[in-house]
């Protein structure tokens, strides 16, 4: 089947929008499993106008972070989408620092176990 280009006005088939879904639903999942991010999608709830997240409506469009540090979407079709964006640390001193999660700045802290106020390098994340 040969190629053919579509511009402004022109229609579309189910079909067609069908295919290219399948085809972007794949390489998101191959982009969200090569890029170790920990997302997950809802599909839209039947007789709700926009996103519910943790008991609370999120208008279609909106953009929200929740209690547990992850960036939430809403689509203006109804979908929900939210993805943990932080990296954890793997490689650091294990024996002299101590990994913490910082709920306010959504970050993990490599921190010194002798003097906490200390932060210690960390070489490689994950996340």
């Amino acid at each position: 089947m040969a190629a053919r280009r579509v511009g402004l006005g022109t229609k579309i088939s189910g079909n067609e929008i069908s295919k290219c879904l399948v085809v972007l639903l794949l390489y998101a999942g191959v982009f969200i499993t090569l890029s170790d991010a920990s997302c997950y999608f809802a599909l839209p709830k039947a007789g709700v106008e926009g996103c519910v997240h943790d008991g609370k409506l999120y208008e279609r469009g909106a953009n929200w972070r929740d209690d547990d540090c992850s960036d939430c979407f809403c689509s203006k079709t109804g979908e929900k989408s939210c993805c943990k964006n932080f990296h954890k640390p793997t490689k650091y001193d294990h024996e002299k620092c101590t990994l913490n999660f910082n709920k306010e700045t959504c970050n993990y802290e490599v921190i010194s176990k002798e003097d906490p106020e200390k932060q210690c390098m960390a070489f490689e994340s994950v996340g």
